[in-house]
Order: structure tokens, then C-alpha cells, then sequence
């Protein structure tokens, strides 16, 4: 319903007539009552509630329309909270200001449109709108956008930090250089993980700046000798006979999965996660090849590995079991439908078992390259293996001809890692046989 406006006076307001005039209040009525003494100061009279307003023209001419500009409302309080007498004083000290060029109006209400945007691009607010959109956008290096692992663990890695600067509340525009310096502060002593966060940290911020939330990346004002460094590569592998200490070691765990999962990364080269999403619908028991599609692996390009007899027995049994599905996950969380994901206790329970503790799942992959190089495997045949970026890069004729003739060489290499942890699980002598590397017209 439209609100009919009357003015009244210039009449001096008092105490009395502020009750009065609440008495005389109407629905759908919005009464101005000018006040005698202090020109442009009013008090206005809804059916809900009153307040004091004062209305000015601020000083100067509109360079737009070479006009002056137009009249502009302040609303200076109620009856409640100031008094006539109050009120006056408040829109004299308003005149004061107007005196001097000032736009009281103007100026609250730019503060309060500072103030939304603030509230409105707190981190943690943007924290939330940028994990949905890490998932689709680029990767940073290589095609396609990245996957699900990464992305857990990049807004882990950033949350963590945002909660150990304390900043969740603050404008992203807010952060500055002394809160970074708190983040790595709390992590010095742990230089790997203050690594991930800062850097967790940097590139939220550069998707703020992208987006126009914040006009710089406060990290890079971070000196680079202050920055977290890269830890130092690890180099840690295993002996055959070493990791056939892990291999029956895994006999005692809790669950026939985990079992078979740390089994299986013991001879396939792939990375935890992959080995954890494995799915039947991409795995030839017949052939012996698993499949990798390109969303599954770290640098989204398709990938494919032989399967020996020794990982394939494991995957047989697990498919009679499973009761021969087509579709569906290899390694099942034992309490869940999820992929595996409690890789660290896994790990923890086999250091139990086996009294070997030095070694991380990523050691397997290093250990597989160590293993073959050993028995002849080319660099490029063994990396290609790994399914490292720079085998992904390969392109043009060149690309498809190594994948054409090095496919046999693959798998020779898997026969030839097998056959050595196998002989070390079974404490014969490792074989002394160099992998026969195919001539290069072979097919």
C-alpha cells in the first residue's frame, strides 16, 4: 500500500508534541514535522515508528548537470535516543560540516556500502565460493581441471591456514604481511607443510584478485628468502628383500583390503590414490592391463600399466569374491562404499608388523624405478612407466611411435620387477637376467 506524505509546520517541537503527534499517527500516513528552530531538521512520524531527520543540499554545483546537487536526508536518531534540544545540536554540528565541504549523508553512506562489501568478501565467505569453483577451473600446469584429491587437499591446506592466521572474519582485502608471518611462524618447524599453506594461501588470493575481491596477493610481499622452501626430494627406496618384508608383513593386517591395497602398490608403479579409485570396469584380468582414463592421474593424460601374475593373482580373487562385477571399486573402504583413504594408518600398521618403519608410499614408486634400472630398463621406458608429466608431453610422430614400440618394453619391465620381489618373498636368488630391450623396428 502507497504511503501518503503530509508535512506540517515550521512549528517549535517539544516533548509535547512528539506525544502528540505519535497519538495522532495514521496507517498508510507519513507525517513531517518541521521544526521552527533549526531549519532542515524534521521529525518524521511513521505508523511504526519516528525519527529525527535533517535534509541539506550539499555545497557546490553537480559538474554533470550544472546544477546544484540534490537534497540529501540524514537521519540523526529517534525520539528515544535524542531529545529536541539533542537533536538540534546534532544537525547544527551537521551545518558545521556542510561549512566546510563535508557530505554527512554522502559519507555514511559510502560507509555503509564499504562496510556490505566488507562483510560481503570476508575470507571465510570467499573461501566457500572458491571451493566450488577450484574444481572447474584450469590446471595450472598441463590440460583439463583438476582432480578431486588435489582439490581436498589444496582447501585443506588453505582452511588450515586461514584458521591458524586467524583471519576468517577479517575483508580479504585485510590480510596483510603480518598475518602471513604468523602462518609461518606456527609452521617453521614443519617447512613442507608451511610450503603447501603459504602456497594454498597465495593462489586463493590470486583467484580473489582475478575476481575482484582484493586488489593485490599480500604473499608476494613476502620476501623470497623468507617464503617456505621446497622441501629437499626425498630418496628413499626399497630392496627387493625389503619390500618383501612389507609384503608379508601385510599378511597380519586388520582387513584382507588392506592387505591386497599395500600388496598391489608393491608392484604397480602408480600412485596411492589411483591404486584407491581403481575401478573393475578399467581392468582386463584376461589381458593383465589396467586402464587409467585421464581424469584419473595427476597429470590428466590416459594411462595404462601390465599387470603380472603376482598383482593378478590378488585381483582375481578379490573379482570371485566381490562376485565378478563388472563396475565398481577393486579396493572398498571395509566399512564404506568410498575409495580407500586411511593411507597413513594403513602405513602405520604395517611399520607395526614388519619393525620397518623408514618408508612412505610414495618410496614404492621409487623403489619400482630403482628396481628396473637395475635389470637395464631405459630411463625414458621406466619414467614413462611412472606416468610423469614429461612422458605426457611427447607429442606429434614422435609421441605415437614410442608409445607404439615401447608398449612390449613395458611390460617386460613389470615381468622383470615381479619376478625379482617375488624371489626375494620367497628367499631365492634375485634373477640375473637384463631386461632384452626390443630392437627399434620392432612393432
Amino acid at each position: 500500500m502507497a504511503i501518503k506524505v503530509q508535512s506540517e509546520g515550521p512549528v517549535r517541537i517539544t516533548r509535547t508534541s512528539i506525544e502528540g503527534a505519535w497519538k495522532r499517527r495514521a496507517t498508510g500516513v507519513r507525517t513531517v514535522i518541521r521544526d521552527m528552530e533549526c531549519r532542515g531538521l524534521a521529525l518524521v512520524v511513521n505508523p511504526t515508528a519516528m525519527s529525527w531527520v535533517y535534509s541539506y543540499k550539499p555545497r557546490g554545483m553537480d559538474p554533470l548537470t550544472g546544477k546544484r546537487f540534490p537534497t540529501r536526508s540524514l537521519m540523526i536518531g529517534t525520539p528515544a535516543s535524542h531529545s529536541p534540544e539533542d537533536a538540534r545540536l546534532e544537525a547544527n554540528k551537521t551545518k558545521g560540516s556542510l561549512a566546510t565541504g563535508g557530505d554527512p549523508a554522502g559519507q555514511r553512506k559510502a560507509a555503509h556500502r564499504a562496510n556490505a562489501v566488507k562483510i560481503a568478501a570476508t575470507v571465510d565467505r570467499l573461501v566457500e565460493i572458491y571451493a566450488e569453483a577450484l574444481p572447474h577451473r584450469p590446471k595450472m600446469r598441463g590440460r583439463g581441471t583438476p582432480g578431486a584429491a588435489y582439490v581436498a587437499t589444496e582447501l585443506a591446506h588453505l582452511r588450515a591456514a586461514v584458521e591458524t592466521m586467524k583471519a576468517g572474519d577479517k575483508a580479504v582485502r585485510d590480510v596483510s604481511a603480518p598475518d602471513l608471518r604468523t602462518l609461518l611462524r606456527a609452521e617453521a618447524k614443519r617447512p613442507a607443510v608451511a610450503r603447501h599453506r603459504f602456497g594454498a594461501v597465495s593462489r586463493f588470493l590470486d583467484w580473489c584478485m582475478d575476481d575482484g575481491h582484493a586488489p593485490s596477493n599480500v604473499c608476494l610481499s613476502i620476501g623470497k628468502d623468507k617464503r617456505p622452501k621446497p622441501a629437499a626430494p626425498r630418496t628413499r627406496h626399497l630392496t627387493p628383500d625389503q619390500a618383501a618384508i612389507i609384503w608379508k608383513a601385510a599378511e597380519g593386517m586388520d582387513h584382507g583390503v588392506h592387505r591386497d591395497f599395500a600388496r598391489f602398490l608393491l608392484v604397480v608403479p602408480c600412485r596411492r590414490i589411483e591404486a584407491a579409485r581403481m575401478d573393475w570396469r578399467h581392468v582386463d584380468l584376461d589381458g593383465a592391463i589396467w586402464t587409467q582414463a585421464g581424469k584419473m592421474t595427476k597429470n590428466g593424460e590416459p594411462h595404462r600399466l601390465h599387470l603380472p601374475a603376482l598383482v593378478l593373482d590378488i585381483l582375481r580373487q578379490r573379482h570371485e569374491a566381490a562376485g565378478k562385477p563388472k563396475t565398481g571399486l577393486v579396493f572398498k573402504a571395509p566399512v564404506s562404499d568410498n575409495p580407500l583413504s586411511t593411507f597413513s594408518a594403513i602405513n602405520a600398521k604395517l611399520d607395526e608388523l614388519s619393525g620397518f618403519d623408514d618408508w612412505a608410499w610414495h618410496d614404492l614408486r621409487r623403489t619400482f624405478a630403482t628396481g628396473v634400472a637395475e635389470v637395464g630398463v631405459s630411463e625414458s621406458v621406466a619414467d614413462a612407466m611412472l606416468n610423469h608429466k614429461q612422458s605426457a608431453t611427447r607429442g606429434g610422430v614422435m609421441g605415437g611411435y614410442q608409445y607404439a614400440v615401447r608398449w612390449p618394453e613395458r611390460v617386460a619391465a613389470m615381468e622383470a620387477w615381479a619376478s625379482s620381489l617375488a624371489a626375494a618373498i620367497e628367499g631365492k636368488p634375485q634373477p640375473s637376467n637384463v631386461v632384452r630391450l626390443l630392437p627399434r623396428n620392432a612393432s
